[in-house]
């Protein structure tokens, strides 16, 4: 007898949680993003970034600061 396997389902975690970004009143989520200068409009992470504010003072997408490091590929 075999069983198919659970559905994966995104964390069950309260929107206003203290960890995840809230969005401004511009729609942007803030977070302050990395990008190149080759590609100004997507971030080091994958995120579209166009349209973003340059340099805002918002913690820094944990993302991008680690593939900025080298810690992921």
């Amino acid at each position: 007898m075999s069983c198919a396997a659970a559905p994966v389902k995104s964390p069950n975690v309260h929107p206003g949680c203290f960890n995840v970004p809230r969005s401004n009143d511009d729609g942007f989520e803030e977070l302050c993003h990395l990008v190149t200068a080759l590609d100004p409009d997507t971030a080091l992470c994958g995120k579209d970034v166009a349209g973003y504010p340059w340099n805002p003072p918002w913690p820094r997408c944990e993302a991008c600061l680690a593939i900025s490091r080298g810690r992921m590929s």
